[in-house]
Parts: C-alpha cells; structure tokens; sequence
C-alpha cells in the first residue's frame, strides 16, 4: 500500500463510499499487516469466513459457519483457545481436512478457523495432482484458488457473500458496486460487480473472464500504482454522479469461477458494495 492509496480511500469515504477489504489471508497474516492497510468499513478475511465490522469482531456471521466450520470464539487474535486443533475439531470442513491429510495432501490450517488451504502443486503423494484435485469429494464445500494454492471454505462463505452481506446491511444495490481484484479466489466478486479495475492478473482464468466483461477493465499501471489508477478512476465516477450499470450476461457465465462439491459454478447474483477491494496480503498467507 502507498501513502496515495490511503489518501484516495479517505477521500472515497468521506464522499460517502463504503470500503471493502476482502482477503483469503489466514486470521493471523490479516491481523498482522492490518495496521499497515488504509481504515475500510469492513474488512473480511480467510475468504470472508471472518468479518470486523467499524474495526470490531462480528462473531454473528462467523458463527452462520458453525455447521461446516464448528464453534468458534470470539477473538479477534488467533491463539490456541480460538479454537481447538484441527485433528479435534467439528464440521465438515474439517472432516474433509482430516481426510485430505491422511490420503496425503499437503494441507495447512494455521492460525485458520473457517478455511484452509491445500498446496496441490506442492503435494509429492503419487496420485495426488490437479486431477485427483478436481475430481475430489469436497463435500459441499467451495474451494478457490488464492496465490496458486487451494482455499476451501463454506459453501456459503466466500467474497461474494461477504458482498452480499455488506449489501444486505446497507440496503444497496448492484448498479454502484466497484471491485479490485487480480486473482482466482476473486471471480465470484467480479462477476457480482458493476465496474471492475483490475491493477494485475495473477492466474489464468481471471485473464480469460476479463476477454468476456465489458466492465472489467485492465488498468495501464501495475501493482500499487494500479490500485491507485483504480482509486482515481472510481473517484472520478463519485465526482461525475455516475452509477454503474447492472453486471451485463457473458457468454460462458461462470466459467472459470469458484466451484462447489459438484463441480458447477456458483451461482451468480447481482449484488453490490461500495468498493470492495480484493487484496494480496503477501506471498506467503
């Protein structure tokens, strides 16, 4: 983040935007770089499994998890007493990870409470690659990649709802929503979008679902200097009284996008927030 992108956040919000971080960061990687990040009015982290609300813990939508995802307390700093080790906790998330462990994938649930992650590439058992990836039993579960590494999460979880859920308090509507974003895990956000700035591309399908929006548009910079091309760009429309139209039809729609146990893509529902910016805490979540 720059001292310029603090700036054009400040100037957004005091024009009325609300600001929306969205991350697949781990609880304790969020919480660590958090001061470091301008003040937004919702922050979500783990894939929107976690939500801090005005700054502060909103245990209530975590707690909508509890069926996949098993109790988890109200703290706002992982530790131990978060909640209990993986190997002993309830849901069917983690039940798929214990089993994901044991058939040998290389899974990683630390300091996680409402995900985790699965390196594929980096998984050595024989058998264990994409393939077997893609045609696993997920269980219901939604799974996105985030930094070339799986997330699985809550079906009900993930950056779309956590959009929804910023909608749902607001009462707003599709045709002013603004997204960020650069990744896999990012898909569902933009398609449930009006605008979106993308300040880089970091996989593939976003490459190839940026070819079929019309309202996603590359900016000319890169990195800090394309959010800050993002921010301008939005700043303007705020200034211009401009709204954003309704997220137009593509031709493949979904393609590409986060996937449920099935295997369909999920379900795309207009929706809107403010500015919901997609970030990448660091190379190493």
């Amino acid at each position: 983040m720059s001292h310029e992108t603090t700036r054009l956040v400040q100037h957004l919000r005091a024009a009325g935007v609300l600001i929306v971080i969205i991350t697949g960061a781990r609880s304790s990687t969020y919480l660590g770089r958090r001061a470091a990040l301008p003040a937004a009015d919702y922050e979500f982290f783990e894939n929107g499994g976690r939500m801090l609300a005005s700054g502060e813990l909103v245990p209530e939508w975590t707690a909508t998890f509890a069926d996949e995802v098993g109790p988890v307390k109200a703290t706002i700093e992982p530790g131990d007493d978060a909640a209990p080790p993986p190997s002993d906790r309830t849901g069917k998330l983690w039940d798929l990870y214990r089993e994901m462990k044991e058939a040998g994938w290389k899974v990683d649930a630390r300091d996680y409470y409402t995900s985790f992650r699965v390196d594929v590439a980096g998984t050595t058992t024989p058998g264990l690659d994409d393939a077997a990836f893609a045609g696993w039993d997920f269980r219901g579960l939604a799974y996105s990649f985030n930094l070339g590494k799986a997330d699985i999460y809550p079906s009900t979880s993930g950056k779309a709802a956590a959009a929804k859920e910023v909608l749902r308090r607001h009462g707003l509507r599709s045709a002013h929503a603004v997204a960020m974003f650069d990744d896999h895990n990012d898909l569902e956000l933009g398609e449930l979008a009006s605008r979106s700035f993308l300040p880089g591309v970091t996989h593939d399908s976003v490459l190839d679902a940026l070819h079929r929006h019309d309202n996603w548009e590359m900016t000319n910079s890169r990195g800090v200097l394309g959010t800050e091309e993002a921010l301008a760009a939005v700043m303007r429309l705020v200034a211009a009284g401009d709204a954003v139209e309704e997220p137009p039809p593509v031709d493949d729609a979904g393609a590409g996008a986060p996937r449920s146990a099935d295997g369909e893509a999920e379900e795309d529902v207009p929706v809107s927030a403010a500015v919901a910016s997609s970030i990448e805490i660091s190379r190493e979540q």
